[in-house]
């Protein structure tokens, strides 16, 4: 599996500049400034700052605003090149900035991963694209207990394939997993978990390929104790 690191966006050095800094921000139309040091990453800074009349008279470059506000700089996100797939999106689930700073083994910035690249990857590992049976199982939405889910069904000798959450709504009680199997033959698993009173719905075979994995992909970065 490739890892896709974007390494055309380079860092902003500690001695940029507020004309650097806004031309930065143009370039890459990110909301968060990474900041670096002799290509060491120091952290993200949201870009808001630039709106401080301070900045360009009193702060004349970046490392004297960060000087002044250490607290604005965010130095604990970041994901490391070599990273399983889980560890980067644990950390998304922490963010919520659409992008966050590659870095090596010596802390070096690399290059950027974006939000959408880790759902794809994600995606890709749980075999979301392959083919199988998809059933819904509705689980209290204050007590997803996904391991106890898989325990279950496969007691009975099924495979899971893919297991990814539906975020619901405000009004709902319930919150929605689907379960992928490689096999077509469910109706044990199914009967197991409805014996324990789980309610359990099968998509009719049509409407199966529409289930959007993607968005509950990025539902289970944010659920998963990774």
């Amino acid at each position: 599996m490739t890892v896709l690191v974007e390494q055309h966006i380079s860092g902003l050095e500690l001695n940029a500049s507020f004309v650097e800094a806004k031309a930065w921000v143009e370039h890459t139309q990110m909301d968060s400034i990474i900041v670096t040091s002799e290509g060491r990453l120091i952290g993200l800074l949201d870009a808001q700052f630039l709106f401080d009349t301070r900045f360009g008279q009193e702060f004349k470059r970046l490392e004297d605003y960060i000087n002044a506000y250490p607290e604005e700089i965010e130095q604990g996100a970041y994901i490391r090149l070599h990273d399983h797939i889980f560890s980067a999106a644990e950390a998304f689930s922490h963010e919520l900035n659409d992008h966050l700073p590659v870095v090596d083994h010596d802390h070096n910035y690399v290059g950027i991963r974006t939000r959408n690249d880790v759902l794809e990857e994600l995606c890709e590992f749980l075999n979301m694209s392959q083919k199988g049976t998809v059933i819904d199982v509705l689980l209290p939405s204050d007590e997803p207990l996904i391991s106890e889910i898989i325990r279950l069904v496969e007691t009975e000798g099924t495979h899971v394939q893919t297991i990814t959450v539906q975020q619901p709504n405000l009004e709902e009680e319930h919150r929605k997993v689907t379960i992928k199997f490689d096999s077509e033959e469910v109706s044990n698993a199914i009967s197991t978990l409805e014996r324990f009173g789980y309610t359990v719905y099968t998509p009719h075979r049509d409407l199966q390929r529409d289930i959007d994995f993607h968005e509950r992909a990025n539902e289970l970065i944010r659920l998963l104790d990774l």
